[in-house]
């Protein structure tokens, strides 16, 4: 740029920096513009374990003094981020699509609409396990974790079903809804022990390896081993709880009807 030199109007050649002073700025090369809107694009390479991180950070500390002092301008998220939340949208419908399915097929199988409720009852306790896992880790929530909460959610369901199945058929013999409560816990309380202790054990290799290659599974097998062990409990406990003030509440709805059929059955019947 020293050696620059321009052309005068009287035809004699000058340094440019004789006449002006140079400042260095940055500049665009091009306007970018997004959905008809100007716009600028900020990215960054890190690692998967710190993008979570740095983006709570910025959403706590950054953007809301960020927003104030530029109030017209709008952010959003491309590439990566955009695309794992769409996917998590995707997800999330397919989930509700699917609950609502496993709640149809159960209803039918079952004859009721209450004990198809009482069975999916242990799936948000799997995803409780799935987070405390997760916290015990040290690990962060990803795409892969849904998919270990998902099959978790789907082992928790057949534990029910072995639990309820067993129940309704001691009571189709005859016994008594509480006696076939506690019957049907007894007689499925090792079955339903055996298969979640085995399937934690058999994730544990995994969850304890420190391999680059086993790292973008451990979310998944994190989230099913401690899901299914945490509903273990709830399906032990909680559902057979459930299950018996369910009975405490269909035998007071039936006193109840009953007693609205007494009182509204006219004290002359015909014939006598």
């Amino acid at each position: 740029m020293s050696d620059f030199r321009v052309r005068t109007g009287n035809g004699t050649e000058i340094p440019l920096l004789a006449v002006v002073d140079l400042e260095y700025a940055p500049g665009l090369k091009r306007i970018n513009r997004r959905e008809r809107f100007r716009a600028a694009v900020i990215s960054s390479s890190v690692r998967n374990d710190a993008s979570n991180n740095i983006m709570k950070d910025l959403d706590e500390n950054f953007f809301p003094e960020w927003e104030k002092e530029f109030p017209g301008v709008k952010r959003g998220a491309i590439g990566q981020a955009q695309g794992e939340a769409e996917f998590l949208q995707e997800v999330i419908s397919l989930y509700l699509v699917a609950f609502f399915a496993m709640y149809a097929l159960i209803a039918i199988a079952f004859k009721s609409y209450f004990e198809p409720l009482l069975i999916m009852t242990a799936i948000p306790f799997a995803f409780m396990g799935a987070v405390f896992g997760h916290l015990i880790f040290g690990s962060v929530i990803t795409l892969f974790s849904y998919f270990g909460i998902a099959a978790a959610a789907g082992v928790v369901v057949n534990d029910n079903l072995v639990l309820l199945d067993y129940v309704n058929r001691l009571r189709a013999k005859g016994m008594a809804p509480l006696e076939a409560l506690v019957e049907g816990g007894v007689a499925r309380f090792r079955p339903i022990l055996i298969t979640s202790v085995t399937t934690f054990v058999g994730l544990i290799p995994i969850m304890a390896e420190r391999s680059t290659q086993a790292q973008f599974l451990k979310p998944a097998v994190i989230s099913l081993a401690f899901g299914v062990t945490f509903a273990l409990f709830v399906t032990l406990f909680l559902v057979p709880s459930l299950y018996a003030i369910g009975i405490d509440v269909e035998r007071r709805m039936s006193r109840i009807w009953l007693g609205i059929k007494r009182f509204f059955r006219p004290s002359y019947q015909p014939g006598e």
